[in-house]
């Protein structure tokens, strides 16, 4: 138990704060006799650069920043939402702890009450990733997806304040930390929309050598909560690192195990190619880059994840006159991996594939 003072640097704004607290509360929790300071931090230019990025709580420009002021010691420990972080870290720093996870899905919010199925046809929902607009529409086609940009105080401001939306989608976590859960209406839950990668998780970032930090944030960690974050960063690095990509994944540890579900959305609502993994949890990583690399392999996948990168529509033509050629359906034996499994070219089952599990009821 550490008796010392310790700070933690977090960002001006109110989410921020609320997430930085509530990792203080933890570690007071752990350390009654340690003194926790809250340094806070801003930075004009990134502030400028987040309004047209898609993210939760940081932005990619704003956790660069977080980790360079880190680096340079202004602070001793760094908390970012999972859900935003891009690594690899810089060299000398590490995750120094992952506290248990809060409710990892989805959560709808409006002020009238309504639940998704009682929404009017063309009603405009706010979502802050392509993942949650691939899910909605498929869903619910008769909804208007409308993709916000700036983070989700930005969002709920577009909602409450602006009107932009009719409603809005969240991840619960963040909904919980900004404290609205007075207009949550509806959790979407796994067997409805998978959650985004990180969701729910909090990373805890120290210096590599500093051991007494490091010493004290361990009693915060959560072995399972780690795994899981470990196998959902690693399925989107696979695939795409950002919020760019319409990915959903969830990953659920065991005492050694771990279930991995992963899913490639269409923009346009036309399919969602899911899959799922069973491994120990001691691969994590490894479980995350095979559920990926499995999906990857999928023929509807690679048109998805290529869709995303055309938000107008798949280019018709190569060159004037020249439509593209269609894509054959199903996958050639010869553009396999020379390293997959005999049972994959076979066309045989995933020996760790298996039904859904059933969700953790102590989320």
């Amino acid at each position: 138990m550490s008796s010392g003072t310790y700070t933690l640097g977090t960002l001006d704004g109110r989410l921020n704060r609320a997430q930085t607290l509530l990792v203080i509360e933890r570690l007071r929790a752990a350390h009654p006799k340690a003194i926790f300071d809250m340094v806070t931090v801003s930075d004009p230019r990134t502030n400028r650069q987040s309004a047209s990025e898609l993210y939760c709580a940081h932005s990619a420009a704003e956790i660069e920043m977080l980790l360079s002021r880190l680096l340079a010691g202004e602070f001793q420990l760094l908390d970012i939402a999972a859900e935003d972080i891009v690594r690899p870290l810089p060299a000398g720093l590490v995750v120094a702890a992952v506290p248990e996870r809060n409710t990892p899905f989805d959560a709808l919010l409006h002020k009238g009450g309504c639940i998704a199925d009682d929404l009017e046809d063309g009603t405009r929902v706010g979502v802050l990733s392509r993942r949650s607009m691939a899910q909605i529409t498929q869903l619910w086609p008769q909804l208007k997806p409308k993709l916000l940009y700036g983070g989700a105080v930005e969002a709920l401001d577009a909602y409450l304040q602006d009107e932009a939306v009719d409603c809005l989608v969240l991840p619960a976590a963040i909904a919980e930390r900004l404290g609205v859960q007075d207009i949550v209406t509806e959790i979407f839950f796994p067997e409805m929309t998978l959650p985004g990668a990180g969701q729910g998780l909090i990373a805890i970032v120290a210096r590599a050598g500093d051991g007494e930090v490091l010493g004290m944030a361990a009693a915060v960690d959560s072995p399972q909560s780690r795994a899981e974050m470990t196998a959902e960063l690693a399925f989107r690095e696979r695939i795409c690192s950002d919020q760019d990509c319409p990915l959903g994944v969830l990953a659920q540890a065991g005492e050694d195990s771990l279930i991995v579900t992963g899913a490639v959305g269409s923009l346009r609502g036309s399919s969602m190619n899911q899959s799922v993994l069973r491994g120990p949890s001691a691969e994590a990583a490894a479980l995350g880059v095979r559920l990926a690399e499995q999906l990857l392999l999928n023929t509807a996948s690679l048109i998805d994840l290529l869709e995303a990168d055309f938000p107008d529509g798949l280019p018709v033509e190569l060159e004037e006159g020249k439509e593209t050629p269609p894509v054959p359906d199903g996958i050639r034996e010869e553009n396999l991996p020379e390293d997959l499994d005999e049972d994959f070219k076979d066309g045989g089952d995933d020996p760790y594939d298996d039904d859904y599990a059933v969700p953790r009821d102590d989320y």
